[in-house]
Parts: structure tokens; sequence; C-alpha cells
């Protein structure tokens, strides 16, 4: 069962800094326009560390950080804690949302034992980069987001207890509010640890992190002839939310498609409506209302021909079987995306699953607006818009041991980096 121990977490001093100005969404979803912007912002903007733009990020972000701690614009805590942490935001009927959760470390399991599960498949280049960051570095300036199941709450009614406090850091980054506290009290430590000693983990983001944590540990424990599974390497930084806190949001992923050789809109709509009921939709207004509407597998389409909008709905879910490899598992085969991928965006476009796989005729957008300008502006020819994926699927897939297409789940909001970072060696 997973085991969770405090750390001595490393902190922007906020006598010296101003919170807002340093801290920055995850490295993978900063654009290049956001980079600059960041390092313009601050001179001691968390970008730095985690995607840095020099010729060798990963010697820059290591001699930053040393000295940064040297001169106290950074400062370890003297005492292990966890990080209990609030973010509040608003949902897109514009209802205020809190998702709880805390920030510790977590041992570094291998897939196989149960104990951490995946739910996405990952890339080898993303793995790469950030390996080399933390072989330079030494730390992880970000945290894995991890799922456990609680639906007794127990683990927040300990973590609750010190949200009347004055946080320890509180901060409002693209709408939406960060609260973070420092809490080393030995007593309430020792509840959070042993009530997630029954618990499963489930990776909802930072899976390339995870297995990056996982190959560094392998490379230091080679390294260490006294090595005895104690050292700060065997441990990643993870934040945790209860799959049961009503916080816990997942957006869609929409996926506009771009430079096919041959698109034709009527031919493909032809062999899709073999399968498919299409609709037309007067607005993208409507479209989202309607597709909301849906149980699954249905899809909103935008092209630039007039009419733009449509709802294309599954006529006979028992079509699955022929349109879905046979030897893709039934947990898998549940997923709106994957019947997308599979079917319009490889049968019916010829857009190949190494295509998919390297991107290379599909972005993925979370706002139809911009699946709309997009397809408006000739940068996409044909966008297909997709309802979320729900929690009870993303646990059932990774308890049966699977893993979902990249971009299956957009688990909202990212979890800002600069809150608090990890040394995974003295």
């Amino acid at each position: 069962m997973p085991v969770i121990r405090p750390f001595r977490g490393v902190r922007y001093n906020q006598s010296k800094v101003n919170i807002a100005a340093v801290v920055a969404p995850p490295y993978d979803v900063i654009s290049p326009e956001e980079q600059n912007a960041l390092y313009d912002k601050d001179p001691f903007n968390v970008v730095r560390l985690v995607l840095g733009r020099e010729e060798d990020r990963y010697a820059a972000a290591a001699k930053t950080f040393a000295e940064w701690q040297s001169s106290g614009v950074l400062v370890r805590d003297e005492k292990p804690a966890v990080y209990p942490l609030i973010q509040m935001f608003q949902s897109n009927d514009g209802t205020t949302m809190r998702r709880k959760g805390f920030i510790a470390l977590c041992r570094l399991e291998e897939f196989e034992k149960g104990i951490v599960l995946p739910h996405e498949k990952t890339l080898s280049k993303a793995k790469e980069d950030r390996f080399k960051l933390f072989k330079a570095t030494n730390s992880n300036f970000s945290q894995v987001f991890g799922l456990y199941s609680d639906p007794k709450k127990k683990v927040d009614a300990v973590i609750s207890s010190f949200f009347t406090s004055p946080a320890t850091v509180d901060v409002t980054f693209d709408g939406v509010r960060n609260q973070l506290w420092a809490v080393s009290d030995a007593s309430a430590i020792e509840k959070i640890e042993n009530e997630m000693e029954s618990k499963q983990v489930l990776i909802a983001d930072g899976h390339h992190r995870y297995e990056t944590a996982l190959a560094y540990r392998d490379l230091m424990r080679s390294q260490n002839p006294h090595h005895n599974g104690t050292e700060l390497y065997n441990s990643v930084m993870m934040f945790f939310t209860n799959l049961d806190d009503e916080g816990l949001v997942i957006f869609p992923t929409h996926r506009v498609i771009h430079s096919l050789q041959k698109f034709d809109w009527n031919a493909a709509s032809s062999f899709i409506k073999k399968y498919f009921d299409i609709k037309e939709c007067l607005s993208p207004e409507e479209l989202s209302k309607q597709l909301a509407l849906q149980k699954k597998h249905s899809y909103g389409i935008i092209v630039e021909q007039k009419p733009k909008f449509f709802i294309a709905s599954l006529k006979n879910e028992a079509s699955l079987s022929s349109l879905v490899p046979a030897e893709v598992p039934a947990e898998v085969r549940a997923l709106d995306v994957v019947l997308l991928h599979s079917f319009i965006l490889g049968d019916v476009l010829r857009i190949s699953a190494e295509a998919q796989e390297k991107k290379l005729n599909i972005r993925y957008l979370q706002r139809i607006g911009d699946c709309v300008e997009e397809v408006k502006n000739g940068e996409a020819q044909i966008a297909f818009i997709v309802n979320p994926t729900r929690i009870e699927q993303v646990r059932a897939v990774a308890r049966a041991g699977e893993t979902m297409p990249q971009k299956s789940t957009f688990f909202y909001p990212k979890l800002l980096s600069g809150l608090v970072l990890n040394k995974m060696a003295e």
C-alpha cells in the first residue's frame, strides 16, 4: 500500500518576492510566448527552473536553483511537513468550486505492484526531458497529481482542521485561487499516513514525471553502495485528492484536425452516417448544449462550410465491435475518445495510429471557441468536440490495469508550479 511521508519543502521567501509574480503553470502547458512572458514577469519566476529557455536549460536550472537557495529567495522548511492545498475556481456553468487535497511524498512503486496506477500512456521524449532536469537538479519542482478513494472523507477531516488558520501561501493565478498550508504536526501527519495505507493511488496527471522519478530512483540506487530504501530519491512529490471530493472536475479536451492532404467533408460525412446519426446545430452554443445531453459516443463537429455545426451520435452500441479493434479491452472501448480516434480519425480521415501518437495532424484544445476560431481561420479543417471522460471511467480503466489514449482527461485546474518544491537528494 502507498507509503506517504512528510518532507522539508523548499518554498519562496515571501519577504523577498511577490508570490503572484513567481508562480507558473505546469511546464507542459507553457507555450513559447508564455515562457517569454513569465521570464519578463519576474527574475525569480519558477519558469527558470521548470522550463528554461537557455541553451542548456538543465545546467541553467541547477545553477539558478542553487543561487536562489544561497541568496534566501528559496528557503527549505526546517521541519518535515505535509502541505494541505485548496484550489478555488469557477466551473463551466459558473459555480464556485473548491478542490481540496494535500502535498506529500509518495514512495515510488512500479505499476505492476498495483499500489500506484497509471491511466494514460506516456511518450518517451517528454520523459527524457524531465530525466535530464532531475539529474541536473536532484529535485522535482512540480507535483504528480494523485487520486485516492475515501468515501468517508477521513483524510479530508484531518487536513480540513487546518483550513481555519491563515494560509502559508495564498495566490491567485489565471483565475484560480491557491491556498497552501504547511503542517508539521506529528499527530496529524500520522493520521494521514495511517489512513492512506489502505488506499490505491491513481495518477490523474503527471505520468511522465512519475515514470521519470522511477528512472531517477533506479539511477541513484545503482550509484549508491549504501542504498537502504529511506533516501529521498525513493519518493516523489505528489498532490493527493479524494475521488469523492466535490471539487474534482474533469474538463473535455477537444480535437482539431489540420494538414490533411485530402479532406472532403461531404465524403467523410457519408461514411460517418453509416454508423452515426448526424444532426445540424445553429451555433456553437447549441452544439455545446446538445452534446451535453448525450450519454455516450456522441461528438460535436465543426467544419468551415454551411451548415457548420453538427452532432454525431452512434446509432447502435453493438457496432462498436466492428469499429474498434477487438483487442481493445472493454473498459477502454467504452471511452468516447477511443471510438473517435479508431473509427473517425483512423478509418474515415485516414490518420494513422503513428501519426496520431506523434500529433502530426491533431491539436488538442480545451475551449470550443478556440476550435471554432481555428476552423474559421483555416488553421484546422475540422474539429471534434467531446464530452468529458467520467471519473468512474478513469477508475475502471486503471483498476483493470489498462491505459487510456493521451489527452483522454483534463483535470481542472492544473497544479501551480512554485508553491512548494522538493529536493530528491541532500
